[in-house]
C-alpha cells in the first residue's frame, strides 16, 4: 500500500520490482495484482480538469453574446467538424492511476 501511496501511477511490474528490492521475499506481478485488488484499489484514468482561465471564460461569454441572436438559417451556414487527435511519432500511452474503490 505504501508503494501505491508514494506513486499512484506505478504499473504492476514496477510495484513488484520496488517490493522485491526492499523485501527479503520475492513476489510475482500476479501476486501484486491480487493484493492490490484485495486492498480495494483500482486502476483508473486520471481525472481531467479543464484549465479555463478568466480570459478564456470572458472570451467564451463574448462569443456567446455575439451569436445569441443567430437564427437557424444562420447556423446552417456553419461547418461543424469533430475534433480528432493524431500522433505521428510516438505511441498513445494512456496514463493510469491507482484509486481506492469505495
Amino acid at each position: 500500500m505504501r508503494i501505491l501511496e508514494r506513486d499512484r501511477r506505478a504499473a504492476l511490474p514496477q510495484i513488484a520490482a520496488d517490493f522485491n528490492d526492499r523485501a527479503s521475499t520475492r513476489v510475482s506481478v500476479r501476486s501484486v495484482q491480487r493484493t492490490v485488488i484485495n486492498m480495494s484499489s483500482q486502476s483508473r484514468g486520471p481525472t481531467r480538469i479543464p484549465l479555463l482561465t478568466a480570459l478564456h471564460k470572458a472570451l467564451l461569454l463574448f462569443w456567446a453574446r455575439q451569436h445569441y441572436h443567430w437564427t437557424v438559417d444562420d447556423w446552417k451556414h456553419v461547418t461543424w467538424s469533430d475534433e480528432s487527435r493524431f500522433q505521428l511519432y510516438r505511441t498513445d500511452v494512456r496514463v493510469r492511476v491507482w484509486r481506492k474503490h469505495h
